[in-house]
């Protein structure tokens, strides 16, 4: 996929943030809101698919998926609950949460896949891999979301506060993880990954 990163690295202000240098609205983070708020089912369900998995390993893999993946969920929550209240009550302060929210959710997902790949047994390093990059490419959809919306200010603080580059992460994502990217946006996966580029993530 390196090729196609190169093809579409100009790519950022088609995804939106272009907008946000000249006329982002109150309209547009309101739907980035909704958006995120309604695709928030689906990043859950990979959640719980990834604690069902974890039944199966071996103790301290399991013990390690668990780990990861409850923090995950717990941040799901919290995004939950902001992107409800902010397109309930849009303000700069309920938008400011849901950014936060978001930001979180994005670093346990990004070091949480990081960690799994220390397991030592092969067989279930693989399986929980394979469940925590599905989990990981569906927030990166989310944090997409929510940068079509951001103005340049909030995009240089939150990368600026990410321990872990998008780079890091993208290489271990599955055929089918860029997949479901490519559905949520109706674009190449490879877009999001250029705007994240782009933004410093």
């Amino acid at each position: 996929m390196g090729k196609r990163w190169k093809l579409v690295s100009m790519l950022l202000a088609a995804v939106g943030m272009a907008a946000c240098l000249t006329s982002c609205t109150q309209a547009d983070a309101a739907k980035a809101a909704s958006m995120i708020h309604a695709y928030l089912p689906t990043v859950s369900g990979l959640a719980n698919d990834a604690a069902g998995i974890a039944e199966g390993l071996d103790p301290a893999a399991a013990a390690t998926l668990q780990a990861v993946n409850s923090k995950v969920q717990a941040d799901l929550q919290v995004v939950e609950t902001v992107s409800g209240a902010y397109a309930a009550a849009p303000s700069s302060s309920a938008w400011t949460s849901l950014g936060a929210a978001v930001d979180a959710l994005v670093s346990d997902a990004d070091q949480g896949l990081l960690t799994v790949l220390a397991i030592k047994n092969p067989t279930s390093q693989a399986q929980a891999k394979a469940a925590l990059s599905a989990v990981d490419a569906a927030v990166h959809v989310l944090d997409g979301y929510l940068l079509t919306a951001r103005t340049p200010v909030e995009v240089q603080a939150a990368a600026t506060q990410r321990t872990v580059k998008v780079q890091s992460v993208v290489r271990y994502w599955s055929p089918k993880d860029w997949q479901r990217v490519e559905q949520a946006f109706n674009a190449p996966g490879d877009v999001l990954y250029a705007a994240e580029m782009r933004a410093g993530f």
